[in-house]
């Protein structure tokens, strides 16, 4: 099943973050991720919300974001994030069906 990354920033250093986001854009693919959505500024449909850029990454599974996330490619590369965004990310596991609770 897919996994999907949800990723929202506060973007405070515009040129540091593209340095970012084109560094980190391969290191995504290699770990079988692909960006499937953006918004600058996301369009939102109900709450209070803060956030000035969203994104989604499909990964083929929970297990392969997590790699991706705790990989030391990926801890290398947020130093260039630094300073120049804050970010929430969350994952959300594909799961087939109906909503149910």
């Amino acid at each position: 099943m897919p996994a999907f990354m949800i990723v929202f920033a506060r973007i405070t250093d515009a040129a540091r973050y593209a340095t970012y986001a084109e560094a980190v854009g391969p290191l995504i693919a290699r770990h079988g991720g692909r960006l499937i959505g953006r918004s600058l500024p996301p369009v939102v449909l109900e709450g209070a919300f803060s956030w000035q850029a969203a994104g989604v990454l499909e990964f083929p599974s929970l297990a392969a974001a997590q790699n991706f996330w705790s990989s030391s490619d990926y801890t290398k590369l947020k130093f260039l994030r630094a300073g120049a965004a804050e970010i929430q990310a969350v994952l959300v596991d594909g799961i087939a069906g109906p909503i149910a609770t």
